[in-house]
Formats: C-alpha cells, structure tokens, sequence
C-alpha cells in the first residue's frame, strides 16, 4: 500500500472522528446534559450532575485525574473486599474476626478475669457470665486462624514468616527470605 494513501486514509479517520466529537458535544448541549465547563462553573453542591467529557489530555488535567492519587479511595477496598487480594474467601473471613477479636479482645479478657475471680460478689460474676455468653460467637480467640498469606494453606505453616514449607523451600531456595540460608556441610 503506498504511503500516501495510508496518510490520506489516516486523515480521513481523523476527520470522521472530529465529525462524530463535534456532534457529540451538539448532541449534549441540545439535550440539555452538562459538559465539564458547567460542572465547574456550578457552584451548587446540591445537584448531581454527569459529566460527557471526551477522554483527551486537556480533560483529564481539566478533572484533576493525572494527580495523584489516580483514583478515589472506597473503604471497601481498603479493607480486601476484592476477588484478587486474598488468596481464598477464608482468609477474608479469618482478616474479619482477626479485626473483631481486637475490637473486643481487651473487654472480653477483663470479663473472663471478673467470672473466674472468687473474691467478687457471685452478682458481678454472673453478670460478667453473661455478658460474655451474649457476646458475638466470632469474638472468640480460637476462631483465629493461621494460615500461608500466600496460598491460605492450614498446615506446615513456618510460623515466624507466615508462609507454608513448600513456599518457604522455594523462597529459602532464590534467597528471597532474610536470614534464611540453605544448610550446607
């Protein structure tokens, strides 16, 4: 194909793509939907407006998105409430009662010292009994699970680094563990 005529056939898409821009924005402005220059200028925090902004430099310096941060913090993501952070859905659930268990922990240990303390009235302990009988099932202590961070295994777990023994092999293996060396003699 000659040169020219892929030029020619580039602009010629240029110009179909700045028609379909151009009646695009007649398109908003007719039917009454705000561009990015009415969103600014309006000042009301009350309305709820969507923007029709065509994706270009000018509009993302416009918005403020080539800042950081790139996007707008959700405390649902904060939190791991995503298909890819964990590597199972149980170690979501073991992240949940992780957090439960420090909320609580602190008052549900005082409770037990106040139920196995013989020296208090038997009121203040039943009280103390009761209170930790209506407590959430998932306060427990024992409910914790320690688990690979890597691939949520349960068992063969080398506890100070958090990762089961095939993982650790392999990472003690390339030198990706600090302090770990292979045994040699």
């Amino acid at each position: 194909m000659p040169m020219s005529s892929v030029c020619r056939s580039l602009s010629s898409a240029e110009t179909i793509q700045k028609d379909k821009e151009s009646s695009s924005e007649e398109n908003a402005t007719s039917m009454g939907t705000p561009t990015a220059e009415d969103v600014v200028n309006d000042k009301s925090p009350s309305k709820v407006q969507r923007l029709l902004v065509p994706y270009s430099k000018e509009a993302l310096t416009k918005l403020k998105l080539d800042q950081y941060p790139l996007y707008v913090e959700r405390e649902w993501w904060k939190t791991g409430k995503r298909m890819t952070f964990w590597a199972t859905w149980r170690q979501l659930r073991d992240v949940k009662r992780r957090e439960q268990v420090q909320s609580v922990g602190a008052d549900r240990m005082r409770l037990k010292a106040i139920k196995a303390n013989t020296i208090l009235p038997q009121a203040i302990r039943d009280e103390a009994a009761e209170k930790l009988f209506t407590a959430s099932k998932y306060d427990h202590p024992r409910l914790i699970l320690n688990m690979c961070m890597f691939t949520g295994r349960q068992r063969g777990k080398i506890k100070p680094y958090r990762v089961n023994r095939h993982l650790f092999r392999k990472l003690a293996d390339h030198s990706q563990l600090s302090g770990v060396q292979r045994a040699m003699w």
